[in-house]
């Protein structure tokens, strides 16, 4: 098997800009680096830029060997697209009953809202695909839950799941979304007994699921987010200022974040006339649609908050010229012990200050224990994030060049690269050995 074909599902990829989209690159990169041949199914790409928002540079950071296959989304995303012209008359009278009928509808085929209806032309491409150049290997990426039904339409060919969240509890509260005994919980359990492997992306969300599903335990495997090396990427200065830029990068979810007690926090640290003068400078999307109401738009650039910005979505080749552009980063995160944050790894990677403003049992604390210049809020009441905030503005007032540089060699062990190789090279091996041949190299190990 010189070069193995893997078949990699994902239903959002450049150039959406949803965030799932840098782990499917890293990884449909990883497997392409690696010597393999690989075809991504996902859907048309003209959607996103009327869903979640498109970035068409991200394109450039796909590898050009990868067979990219578009197929139409089967109405799955016809709930938020937003063309009033495409609108029937129910659903401009009624769309509360538009909505639920439509998702009646899409759960008779699988047990899931809406992108149930993925599952008719992608079942088609995969066949299609797999005729014209046989798969060795398929692997799905969810959410959608429906990329695991998708996954298994080739019943000789193995297959992979690839866990970005949870599916059967929340990441954010721990809650049970469905029983190990109910329908669902029946249907997961299969996948999981009949994947080659199963990779999550953090030890305590591989921890829940080793508990509901025990007997699939073998087969499961941590494969983390990193950070995907930018243009511009390098060491920071360790430079002095009184008036610090403390950065956000990435999607806000509003609902979830602790975005009033972070901005009591602030106030408390920075907002009265006598106190030192800090920025706050958020950048990316409000929400996961970039959709928020006008009071949350309110909150920044009104004068509310002293020194608060939002400066609205950057493309991810920008990300590099922003971190040059700020004095530390501001880590806000979703309650719960099964949340590490896409932006955790990048963040670290900078090696710039950071301060969290997030549970302490957060996943996202394990990774950053060790960081040099990790400024954590010991609660979410305003006095914690005070002092974090202002713990991070007497570093930057004078900062010790050892830690930062300790810092930076601290994130470089985070590319998203090395933790890959590791992952993409088992598999291989476990490929080679079911088709009794001796394990190959790989593609960097040749050069």
């Amino acid at each position: 098997m010189n070069r193995p074909h893997l078949l990699y599902i994902s239903f959002a990829f450049p150039p959406s800009s949803a965030s799932s989209v840098y782990r499917c690159t890293a990884v449909a990169n990883g497997f392409a680096e690696a010597g393999w041949d690989v075809t991504v199914l996902t859907v048309d790409a003209d959607i996103w830029a009327e869903v979640t928002g498109a970035d068409r540079r991200l394109l450039d950071a796909i590898d050009p060997t990868i067979n990219v296959v578009h197929v139409s989304d089967g109405g799955s995303e016809e709930p938020n697209r937003r063309d009033l012209r495409r609108y029937s008359r129910l659903r401009i009278e009624a769309p509360y009953i538009w909505k639920e009928l439509f998702r009646r509808r899409s759960n008779k085929g699988f047990p899931e809202d809406f992108h149930a209806s993925w599952f008719g032309p992608a079942s088609q491409a995969v066949h299609q695909i797999h005729r014209e150049h046989p798969v060795d290997l398929v692997m799905a990426s969810a959410a959608p839950y429906v990329s695991y039904k998708i996954a298994r339409e080739l019943p000789d060919v193995p297959y992979v799941l690839d866990y970005r969240d949870a599916w059967s509890f929340s990441t954010f509260t721990g809650a049970e979304i469905f029983a190990t005994v109910s329908e669902r919980g029946r249907l997961e359990h299969g996948y999981l007994k009949g994947a080659l492997r199963t990779w999550f992306v953090n030890q305590p969300i591989l921890d829940e699921y080793a508990r509901r599903y025990p007997d699939t335990i073998r087969s499961m495997r941590v494969v983390p987010n990193g950070f995907d090396p930018q243009p511009g990427h390098r060491r920071p200065e360790a430079r002095k200022t009184m008036e610090p830029r403390i950065g956000y990068l990435g999607t806000l979810q509003y609902t979830a974040v602790p975005l009033a007690e972070f901005l009591a926090g602030w106030d408390a640290a920075f907002g009265k006339d006598d106190a030192q003068m800090a920025h706050a400078v958020f950048r990316g999307k409000l929400s996961p649609t970039g959709l928020v109401p006008a009071n949350v738009l309110e909150i920044f650039n009104s004068g509310m908050h002293r020194g608060l910005a939002y400066e609205g979505p950057i493309s991810k080749r920008d990300v590099a010229t922003f971190y040059q552009g700020v004095d530390a980063l501001l880590l806000i995160l979703p309650p719960g012990k099964y949340v590490t944050g896409g932006k955790t790894a990048e963040y670290i990677a900078t090696g710039l200050p950071i301060v969290s403003v997030h549970a302490a049992d957060s996943a996202a604390s394990t990774i950053l224990r060790n960081y040099p210049l990790w400024f954590e809020a010991r609660d979410l009441t305003p006095e914690g994030i005070a002092a974090a905030l202002l713990a991070c503005a007497k570093e930057l007032a004078a900062p010790d060049p050892a830690k930062w540089e300790a810092a930076w060699e601290f994130g470089q062990q985070f590319e998203r690269s090395a933790t890959l190789r590791p992952a993409i090279a088992e598999l291989r091996s476990e490929l080679d050995e079911r088709a009794g041949q001796p394990a190959q190299p790989s593609e960097r190990s040749k050069q």
